[in-house]
């Protein structure tokens, strides 16, 4: 039987290519690529090497005049958007830490947090959205977000980042620089070295004074992209989308949906949870105040308030036992 033989010459090709072979044959992966789901995949990747946040918050006012540009609204919701500083005496300062080249020092001051806030009315509709700063570790005591105890005037962090900073190409020199990852479409991604992130929440909102109180995290990581093995299992299955409505009943959506599961979970008998509290009988929400899974002084049900022995429910229901949401032995309410 004839052998079929590898030519060689000067090419140059990786490992992996020249290792493959075919019943003794080589397999020229230029000219038949290799079909098939590979066991470890090469992935270059963002790995975050350390992190550390703050939190602050402070009040203020907005713009507009909630109550009489929007009569309707009663509640709302907050987003960061963007986060704007300089640098400089004042404002972020990046420091090598001295006889220590793997650590650097990150003082924030002086950062204009952006939100966008969605406005609703008290069907929860969307009324409008509007768009309002605050300054965060304001860099003057004078500013009127300022406050020693939940938005002081700077911080600093110390990060590890082993492997240097990134730095702005567009001066006469190289100068370090923090990217900040938003959600805006000019700084919504990650970049080597160290990156500033913002998470918002709405903690207070005043209707008639206009006046907003709202707590922000503030993060840094430092992240660098590097080559890694990853065990795989294969690429992602597309559901496939269908444009034929299905008969809507509700035998065909259970046929058509998850298989049943008893999925009740043992008790816990012993630390730390002592679930064999659990068993003893508790009562719902009533004008009581009886309101946890604990034994009551008091319990009726003559404020619609149904009392199911055993167990726990959140919020008062209808006092008729054919209705009430109780859990079935399917493991469903």
């Amino acid at each position: 039987m004839a052998k079929c033989k590898c030519r060689t010459n000067s090419r140059i090709v990786s490992n992996v290519v020249q290792s493959m072979n075919d019943s003794g044959c080589c397999k020229d992966v230029c000219i038949n690529p290799i079909c098939g789901d590979p066991n470890m995949l090469g992935a270059y990747a963002p790995a975050i090497y350390d992190e550390i946040g703050i939190n602050l918050c402070t009040t203020f006012e907005l713009e507009e005049d909630i109550g009489t540009t929007y009569p309707t609204v009663t509640s709302a919701s907050v987003k960061a958007i963007d986060a704007a500083y300089e640098y400089g005496d004042g404002n972020v300062v990046i420091e090598a830490i001295s006889g220590r080249p793997n650590c650097y020092r990150i003082t924030l001051s002086n950062i204009t947090v952006q939100f966008a806030m969605n406005l609703y009315d008290s069907a929860d509709r969307l009324v409008d959205t509007i768009y309002p700063t605050a300054v965060y570790l304001p860099s003057s005591t004078t500013d009127p977000t300022y406050d020693e105890d939940t938005n002081p005037n700077s911080v600093e962090l110390d990060i590890y980042a082993p492997y240097g900073l990134s730095y702005d190409m567009t001066g006469a020199e190289p100068t370090p620089v923090i990217n900040f990852v938003g959600f805006n479409a000019a700084g919504n991604t990650a970049t080597q070295g160290i990156n500033l992130c913002c998470m918002a929440k709405l903690l207070n909102f005043d209707t008639d004074d206009s006046t907003v109180s709202i707590g922000v995290t503030l993060f840094l990581q430092s992240l660098y992209f590097a080559g890694y093995k990853l065990a795989t299992s294969g690429k992602i299955d597309v559901p496939k989308g269908s444009i034929v409505a299905p008969e809507d009943t509700d035998c065909m959506r259970f046929v058509a949906g998850d298989l049943l599961n008893l999925a009740i979970k043992p008790l816990e008998l012993g630390a730390p949870l002592y679930e064999e509290r659990l068993k003893q009988e508790c009562c719902g929400i009533n004008s009581n105040g009886c309101n946890t899974c604990s034994p009551c002084n008091t319990c009726n049900t003559d404020d619609d308030t149904v009392v199911i022995s055993g167990g726990c429910i959140a919020e008062a229901e209808t006092a008729n036992p054919a209705t009430a949401n109780v859990n079935s032995t399917s493991g469903e309410a």
